[in-house]
């Protein structure tokens, strides 16, 4: 009687699994979450951490990145292979 039971139990723990696989499959991926305004971001070029509230903000490449000056977002466009 408990090995009918135990085996019930993990098949209904089955399905849903399978359930929810399937059901997660076909959804596209969330879009990426830009990070909140207080949050530290390293500058690609002089290394420094900046609040990303505070940040010269340039998009290159389909890619966003964050600079402490506009010195350092110039000398990115400058320096960045293409």
């Amino acid at each position: 009687m408990y090995k009918i039971i135990i085996i019930l139990l993990l098949v209904i723990i089955l399905f849903y699994m399978v359930r929810r696989a399937f059901r997660d499959w076909g959804q596209p991926a969330p879009p990426k979450a830009t990070p909140g305004k207080d949050v530290m971001i390293q500058d690609p070029v002089c290394k420094t951490y900046v609040a990303v509230g505070s940040a010269v903000i340039e998009e290159a490449g389909g890619k966003t990145y964050y600079f402490c000056s506009q010195d350092c977002a110039r000398h990115f466009k400058r320096t960045k292979p293409s």
